[in-house]
């Protein structure tokens, strides 16, 4: 059995794996419907074209939809890819025989469902994207990935998910589970009715059906609305003292969003369980400063300059220290802060 040394940053996360035998090159399967702008590069051209309804796919293809593009991958075995929009998916491998199945598949960015059709034999079906891989035998879920950030929702059977980090997770219908670069898969967490992920699955389930109809302005803003979520479930950790679970729900929120606020709000509560709950104060400044030096964000640059000090003071770095509390005083003179940190000064300029 030959054994290959794979660099970490090249390792994604699995979300359901089982042993993959080597995948034999040939027909995948088809685009059973298509919806919207959807492209085809095909492995023998090299080149996106426009894709047909019908169209083969195999290995080495891939399937790319534009802002209203869907697609529904109908495979050999009768496992049911839908890829919703703005997603690129590479057929990596697919072999299909009495009594194996082996198929992989890469999710570079975007939303999917999978419905994997039950196999009698050895059956071997993994998602992979840029950071996570997944395999099962016949089940039905769907994963979103931004960036860095995997969010994952159990619609039928059981889901193994791995993270980079860690042990796998089973991933059951009517749960959700994350994960980002260098995390464990979080634990999963049973998805409410009438609540923020119930409305988040929602629109990954009307995305990833090519029938149903889409609020596209309400997709475009699903990271924004997950990311929201993941800062209030990490204070739910920290409160309940899960602190490393809460570090990577708040580093999930950053990543899956570009607004600002919610990265300065992420690394701001990042900082804070460093500082307050796991006396790590040197990693706390490293996310203060981002907060400071790269996001120009209230409330949450007054906090940091402020955090920062005192950290700067405790470590007896009082130069430092004294420089963030000048600022402070200088850019909030009605700061909440501002009679606590006048004090500090007269005590450090003595």
């Amino acid at each position: 059995m030959e054994v290959r040394r794979v660099a970490p940053s090249l390792i994604p996360i699995i979300f359901l794996v089982l042993i993959l035998p080597s995948i034999s090159h040939g027909s995948a399967g088809f685009l059973e419907s298509i919806s919207g702008a959807v492209f085809l590069k095909t492995k023998a051209t090299g080149k996106w074209a426009p894709a047909d309804k019908g169209a083969a796919v195999e290995a080495g293809d891939r399937v790319k939809t534009g802002e209203d593009g869907r697609a529904l991958l109908k495979l050999s075995d009768g496992s049911k890819l839908t890829i919703a929009n703005l997603t690129e998916l590479e057929i990596s491998g697919y072999s299909l025989k009495r009594s194996e199945r082996s198929a992989s598949f890469f999710l570079s960015s975007g939303k999917m469902r999978a419905v994997v059709s039950k196999f009698g034999g050895r059956s071997d079906f993994r998602v992979k994207t840029p950071t996570a891989v997944s395999g099962v035998r016949g089940t039905d879920f769907i994963v979103m990935n931004q960036g860095e950030a995997n969010v994952l929702f159990g619609e039928g059977g059981s889901v193994e998910v791995r993270g980079e980090a860690g042990k796998p997770v089973a991933l059951k219908p009517a749960q959700m589970t994350e994960s980002t670069a260098g995390s464990e898969a979080l634990s999963p967490i049973k998805v409410e009715s009438g609540t923020a992920l119930a409305e988040a699955r929602a629109d990954l389930e009307a995305a990833t059906d090519i029938d149903a109809p889409v609020a596209w302005e309400r997709l475009r803003n699903l990271p924004d609305l997950l990311a929201r979520w993941n800062l209030n479930y990490g204070h739910y950790l920290a409160d309940s003292r899960r602190f490393k679970e809460a570090l990577d729900v708040f580093e999930i929120a950053f990543d899956l969003t570009i607004l600002p606020g919610i990265k300065a709000e992420s690394r701001l509560h990042r900082g804070t369980v460093y500082s307050r709950n796991l006396n790590e104060p040197k990693k706390a400044v490293i996310e203060y400063m981002a907060v400071i030096d790269e996001y120009n964000v209230e409330p949450f640059l007054e906090n940091a300059v402020y955090s920062a000090g005192l950290i700067k003071m405790e470590l007896k770095e009082n130069d430092e220290a004294l420089g963030f509390f000048r600022r402070y005083i200088a850019d909030y003179p009605a700061g909440s802060h501002r009679s606590t940190v006048e004090i500090f000064i007269r005590e450090l300029e003595r």
